[in-house]
């Protein structure tokens, strides 16, 4: 007995809706056992009528056009965590866990379909790891560097302090997508809560004292 998917709602634009139901059904189903005319009825159109060609040439080109949505929305998170105020590190560190984690969500059908069908797709899986997994470690690192150099502490080995601290975020996102729950059916909160207080004990371990910049070093 075949399941058929619930439409997107008809008030998304067309090809948003078709990327979407896309994802769901690969992440689901897997992707050679979805066909273009499944993913046509879950996107609430007309099954089979080649409505999907108008916007892909392909199921695998629906796929980059996810990857390139998520990439872009990554570029997005970079800008803002730049231009989050530094007011207090707990606050901050608080505020770019929520960002990182909710990013993570944001391509939980991706990384379920990654880790079911990487090696069908090894190009696709080297652009995600390009585009996301390395460019959110490079925001990480930048992030931590700018905090050394604002306080003139040097000897950190920045690439592997903030790797440490994002692999925690990812780990707890990855837990609940592969199992369905967060490690120790903790809730979000108290996870980013615990985070947090690592990661200031961690930082000023290494001789940061996580101090907001001074207003006229802002101008």
């Amino acid at each position: 007995m075949t399941v058929v998917a619930e439409p997107l709602s008809a008030d998304r634009p067309t090809r948003e809706r078709i990327v979407a139901a896309a994802l769901r059904l690969f992440a689901e189903r897997g992707y050679r056992g979805t066909s273009v005319g499944d993913i046509e009825a879950a996107a609430g159109l007309s099954p089979r009528s080649g409505a999907l060609y108008k916007h892909f040439s392909s199921k695998e080109r629906v796929l980059e056009a996810a990857l390139a949505e998520r990439a872009s929305a990554v570029a997005t998170l970079d800008g803002l965590l730049d231009a989050l105020p530094v007011t207090d590190a707990r606050t901050e560190l608080t505020l770019a866990a929520h960002l990182a984690l909710h990013e993570l969500d944001s391509e939980r059908d991706l990384i379920r379909i990654l880790m079911r069908e990487g090696e069908n797709f090894p190009a696709l899986r080297d652009d995600f790891n390009e585009r996301l997994v390395r460019r959110g470690a490079r925001i990480a690192e930048q992030g931590l560097r700018r905090a050394c150099e604002r306080e003139g502490v040097s000897g950190v080995d920045v690439p592997a302090v903030a790797a440490v601290g994002l692999s925690a975020l990812v780990g707890f996102r990855l837990n609940e997508i592969l199992f369905g729950e967060a490690p120790s059916a903790l809730d979000e909160a108290r996870f980013v809560e615990a985070w947090v207080d690592g990661r200031i004990a961690h930082l000023h371990a290494l001789g940061l004292s996580l101090s907001p910049v001074p207003e006229e070093a802002e101008s």
